[in-house]
């Protein structure tokens, strides 16, 4: 693994399917898969029941079917499938770039390129959010809004539309 990975790679928490109200938390660390949850219930036989809490090393998690199975039922297959890939060191290194470093190789694309670049997750779309496209005499041109100034053509010289 790399080393400039932080500590915890990914976590998530949910309430189980209906009609539970069992509380559930997914944490994947760079070596362990850890499986917690809360026993929620009005009923008196569960009242005393403490939460429990599952360790896997990477290893072990991808041999336990059964915690994939819960893990399934309670976060769905997509959760399941992207907590597999971090076990096996599959990671998804754009997905982990600062917005200034993502800006920055952003910057080198075509807009096309950007705009289906910004539709493939949340966490592209965010950086696209405060750019706009600008048409100054002719020409398309990507200005961050912070860098916005008075040297910038008059408002009714510009046809701005925002990206996203």
């Amino acid at each position: 693994m790399a080393s400039w990975l932080p500590e915890t790679l990914f976590e998530i928490v949910g309430q189980g399917p209906a009609p539970s109200k069992d509380y559930y938390q997914l944490l994947v660390t760079r070596s362990q898969a850890i499986f917690r949850w809360w026993k929620i219930s009005l009923r008196s036989e569960y009242r005393s029941a403490k939460p429990g809490e599952a360790k896997d090393s990477h290893e072990e998690f991808l041999e336990n079917s059964h915690l994939q199975v819960q893990i399934a039922l309670i976060f769905g297959a997509r959760i399941l499938d992207y907590v597999f890939n971090l076990c096996e060191g599959k990671f998804d290194f754009l997905e982990r770039l600062s917005d200034n470093l993502l800006l920055n190789i952003i910057s080198y694309l075509d807009l096309e390129d950007i705009a289906r670049l910004s539709q493939t997750s949340r966490r592209f779309a965010q950086p696209f959010a405060e750019l706009s496209i600008h048409n100054v005499d002719g020409f398309g041109e990507i200005v961050h809004h912070s860098a916005l100034s008075s040297s910038m053509p008059e408002a009714d010289e510009i046809d701005s539309l925002t990206l996203f």
